[in-house]
């Protein structure tokens, strides 16, 4: 009972967009979002349906028809599309319009435009999450994106909401949430693999197998990469960019060492590493340093398609591949999708898809760790971009 008086207290915040050209017409649409509480509210209610049920029980999809407005109630029809989403039509023209928002704001739902799904605010989650719809790397996570743009997000932050001040079963929320952090930064940014290896292991030779195309110059010449090339693919519909990295050895010239340090820049933010030796030559002490350096890296025995030369241990998981033949590719994408995403989220799971999101995620997860039940819902209402809404906060809707 305490989260259903919190819901009264503090209710969702919702929107009312026009859908409908101005000026005269036979019907008129207005789109609702959030919760259907502000039609429910009031006594009388704001909608009262002829069927005698509230907004709120009505069942998706149905049209049903009622009477709008304490005074003088206006005909319309209304029509839940899903939980958070309902069509109010209307008499077309201006005044019945005017009139149906005016109420509306007056239980604090606010007018946007019909393509915004929250007010103008550069903090707002719905528009957040469309931005990283606009920009997703690929159909997967473009689906991911959808998803948290159409409610999955929103609903999951007002469960976490509506079960304070119970902190435990809150941080549980949220914690849900939280777990697809990595998965929701990389939905418009490719993790970053660098693929390293001394001088003419067939780095670049790879990268180009990998990609599709020829992004770097293959050369028999030892240092031929100077720079850090960077190209971009996705395996399994996970984004990554692949990283031609200099070829690590003592450098020969002050533009090699140049690359070098490139290289290793990289090598220090990237998430998953790619070592290449040639197993058509016997190895090196630079093969072997680079080994031991990278323990945890993808270790990829070259050039598989030659007789092999190597007589140096290798770890039981080395992967014997040909960049020429193509031989052994796709189990380099699938190690690396397994190393990046070892379970991915599934259609309704609640995402965050960006740092603001995940700052205020964190934050209510300390304070519910800490017992604070006002400062875990205060960066939830946060990070719903809800916290202030024409300087009013939630609590004063």
């Amino acid at each position: 009972m305490e989260g259903l008086e919190l819901t009264r207290l503090n209710p969702p915040l919702a929107t009312v967009a026009r859908l409908t050209p101005r000026g005269r017409g036979a019907v008129a649409t207005l789109r609702l979002l959030g919760s259907p509480a502000s039609l429910d509210a009031g006594d009388p209610a704001l909608f009262q349906a002829t069927n005698g049920q509230q907004v709120i029980d009505q069942p998706s999809g149905r049209l049903v028809f009622g009477h709008f407005g304490a005074d003088s109630p206006e005909e319309v029809v209304i029509c839940r599309l899903d939980a958070e989403t309902l069509e109010l039509h209307c008499h077309g023209g201006d005044a019945a319009v005017e009139r149906i928002v005016r109420e509306l704001s007056e239980r604090g739902v606010v007018t946007v435009s019909p393509w915004q799904s929250e007010p103008q605010r550069v903090d707002s989650l719905e528009t957040e999450c469309l931005a990283a719809l606009a920009n997703a790397l690929t159909p997967r996570m473009a689906n991911l994106a959808h998803s948290q743009a159409t409610g999955v997000l929103r609903r999951a932050v007002m469960a976490a909401l509506i079960a304070l001040p119970n902190l435990v079963k809150t941080g549980e929320l949220l914690r849900a949430i939280w777990r697809w952090r990595e998965v929701g930064r990389h939905v418009t940014v490719p993790w970053r693999v660098a693929v390293v290896g001394r001088p003419n292991v067939g780095k670049s030779r790879l990268i180009n197998a990998l990609l599709g195309y020829d992004r770097s110059i293959v050369y028999d010449a030892p240092g031929t990469t100077r720079d850090v090339l960077t190209g971009e693919t996705a395996f399994d519909g996970w984004p990554v960019q692949l990283a031609d990295t200099a070829g690590l050895r003592e450098a020969g010239s002050a533009i090699e060492a140049e690359g070098i340090v490139r290289a290793r820049d990289y090598l220090a933010t990237a998430d998953v590493v790619l070592v290449v030796v040639d197993r058509s030559q016997p190895a090196t002490r630079t093969d072997r340093e680079l080994v031991a350096e990278f323990p945890h890296a993808i270790l990829l025995a070259n050039k598989c398609d030659l007789p092999e030369a190597w007589v140096d241990p290798l770890p039981d998981d080395v992967l014997s591949i040909s960049a020429t033949t193509r031989a052994g590719l796709r189990r380099v994408g699938e190690e690396v999708v397994r190393r990046l995403v070892t379970e991915g989220p599934g259609s309704g799971d609640a995402i965050p898809l960006c740092e603001r999101q995940i700052t205020c995620l964190e934050r209510a997860i300390e304070a519910a760790d800490q017992g604070d039940c006002d400062g875990c819902r205060a960066r939830l209402w946060e990070l719903l971009g809800s916290h202030r809404v024409d300087g009013m906060l939630p609590s004063d809707l």
